[in-house]
């Protein structure tokens, strides 16, 4: 069973799911009254949280059906105005203070929520419940409360079958958490368990521990894993290991024969490099170890799972640059070339093709075409000798060849793209642009809008495929074709043609459109992503309005927590000329303004913002 780590949202609510852990009495006879009465209340919590009772996003006032008042747990002060959140966390502030095996047990329960098999709501909100309880499995100080998290994580607690995969898991990340190297070897053992979601846990366990041992499992597991979801966690978990070493000019490792002689950075018209890099920083010498071990690692995972994969592996090669990388980054543009029917069916992406070309630039300072890599192989087999490695830096202009146009100015990465556009009442109002004279000028936001969709979808890649989503203030958004449609000159036409006839009416409902695009269908942590899209253009002109989810912060969680896998690039376009007084004071009372919105979603998903 493939189980991923994956946040979503729009399902349905389960039935009440048994709590695990036996009744305290029959595991602590001794126990105080205060210790029942805090095991108690979160059983009672957790029981009608699974009956679907429990609005966990709700801020109104529960004070009448509070558990931590019922069952004495609530501060001598009061509660102030308890919700639902709140009352969880003075209850798990109890059971924490009992820093027992039981309590420990106790926690669990929160902490595997939304991982299970069961079905949740949006306002059931399984991410959030479930970070609560991690946060305070953090509190468990004493050696029984983390031994039994320990044990728990080795799978050796006795759990009904259908949640045991959900506990363990819960466990391994909890036991990451304390940052305790004492439980290192628990999470060694466990990056070799049989189900990927463990797997995934005990990466991002060992990659909050923050020591040397931890980067070499991991890079052990680089070496024998298959499972993209996998691969791109223990990329992401030697990332942040290494974050502390990061050159801020980076010129790591060189194998060089000659000792590190001066390579050129510029390019001439042959794409051969013509000026000498920066010299290498002193950072590099402050490396582990480990991290040449990691580099080679993930040189040798390239081209094992998906793209998806290959683009968390290429970013860790990014970050620490080695001409020993080269040949394999070469070997993805051969890949590209060789195999082009799996860009059709979407085994392969242009974001890695665009990636891993703007890489090899950026490294050598030639400036071959990704189209050409047999210029690239010969390059490297004259050159290999005499290459150091450059800083990181911008490729030089005119090197993404892979961009093959662009809406509203971003370049058209990907190869499978889905335009997602805000059909609200207030794209029909005016905004300022810049013509082609340069010179600035009214126009009606959808117009513009209609504008820069055909300007994107006449320069798209021939082998790329699209569509188009809108929203407005209806409950789902609208969806252009059932599929991807290929870039021919049919489809091409078809879609203006559609473009042409929208209308501007009503809400804003954001929600319904990322919804739709990302293919959120369910919470449950192990669900595996849905969508075959590699890159979104988002376009609004304001505030969620309507919908299912309109905090812009919990709209930035669920977005990020789906897209985590999906590895999809979202790019963000907000038009930000002057709104109605009315529409100025509703976006005053948001958490945060919708541009900021909008540059975090861009920000949090690989893409890029523009404000227009």
């Amino acid at each position: 069973m493939l189980n991923l780590l994956l946040t979503t949202a729009c399902s349905f609510a389960s039935a009440p799911l048994p709590v695990w852990h036996a009744p305290l009495a029959a595991t602590a006879p001794a126990a105080t009254v205060v210790e029942e009465k805090a095991i108690r209340a979160l059983d009672a919590w957790l029981k009608l949280y699974h009956s679907g009772k429990i609005d966990f996003r709700s801020t109104k006032d529960i004070r009448d059906d509070s558990l931590a008042e019922k069952f004495g747990l609530a501060p001598k002060n009061g509660l102030g105005t308890p919700t639902w959140a709140g009352d969880l966390e003075v209850i798990l502030d109890a059971v924490t203070k009992l820093d027992s095996a039981e309590a420990a047990r106790a926690v669990l329960d929160v902490a595997a929520i939304g991982i299970d098999l069961g079905k949740y709501t949006l306002e059931m909100a399984p991410y959030e419940v479930r970070a609560i309880g991690e946060k305070w499995a953090e509190r468990l100080t004493t050696g029984p409360a983390r031994d039994e998290l320990a044990k728990a994580a080795r799978g050796e607690l006795k759990v009904e079958k259908a949640r045991a995969t959900a506990v363990q898991a819960a466990a391994v990340r909890c036991l990451g958490l304390l940052k305790d190297g004492n439980y290192r070897k628990t999470l060694d053992q466990v990056l070799g368990d049989a189900d990927e979601v463990v797997r995934i846990r005990a990466c991002e366990a060992l990659g909050e521990l923050g020591n040397d041992d931890s980067a070499l499992a991991l890079v052990a597991l680089l070496q024998r894993e298959t499972a993209d979801a996998v691969l791109i966690s223990a990329a992401q978990a030697l990332r942040k290991l290494y974050g502390p070493h990061l050159p801020k000019a980076a010129s790591v490792f060189e194998p060089s024969k000659d000792g590190g002689k001066s390579a050129p950075a510029g390019g001439d018209d042959k794409g051969e490099p013509s000026t000498p890099p920066p010299a290498p920083t002193p950072a590099a010498a402050a490396l582990p170890e480990s991290v040449r071990l990691a580099v080679r690692a993930a040189i040798g995972a390239i081209g094992k799972a998906t793209w998806r994969a290959d683009m968390a592996l290429v970013r860790l090669l990014d970050e620490f640059r080695s001409a020993e990388a080269i040949p394999a980054l070469i070997g993805v543009l051969e890949r590209f070339q060789a195999h082009p029917e799996e860009v059709k069916s979407g085994k392969l992406s242009g974001l890695l093709l665009y990636q891993t070309h703007e890489l090899l630039v950026a490294m050598t300072g030639a400036v071959h075409p990704a189209d050409q890599p047999e210029k690239w192989r010969a390059f490297w087999d004259t050159e290999k000798d005499k290459i150091a490695v450059t800083q990181r830096r911008e490729p030089a202009a005119g090197a993404g060849a892979t961009v093959s146009g662009g809406f509203c100015g971003i370049p058209v990465q990907g190869t499978r793209v889905v335009f997602v556009l805000d059909l609200s009442g207030s794209m029909d109002w005016p905004m300022e642009e810049t013509g082609t004279d340069g010179k600035r000028k009214r126009s009606i936001r959808l117009d513009f809008a209609k504008r820069e969709l055909h300007r994107a979808i006449d320069a798209i890649a021939p082998n790329a495929q699209f569509n188009l989503i809108t929203f407005n203030g209806d409950n789902k958004a609208e969806v252009w074709n059932k599929d991807l449609v290929p870039a021919n000159e049919r489809n091409r036409d078809r879609f203006k043609k559609y473009v042409d006839g929208l209308k501007a009416l009503g809400g804003t409902n954001l929600w319904s459109g990322l919804e739709e695009a990302l293919k959120i269908k369910s919470q449950v942590l192990g669900n595996r992503y849905g969508t075959n899209v590699d890159e979104l253009f988002v376009l609004s002109d304001g505030a969620p309005t309507v919908g299912d989810v309109q905090d812009p912060i919990e709209i930035l969680r669920l977005v990020q927590e789906c897209n985590r896998f999906a590895n999809v690039r979202i790019n963000t376009l907000f038009i930000s000329s002057a709104a109605p007084p009315e529409q100025r004071q509703m976006e005053a009372q948001m958490k945060i303004k919708p541009q900021e919105l909008m540059r975090r979603m861009a920000e949090q998903n690989g893409g890029k913002f523009k404000e227009l």
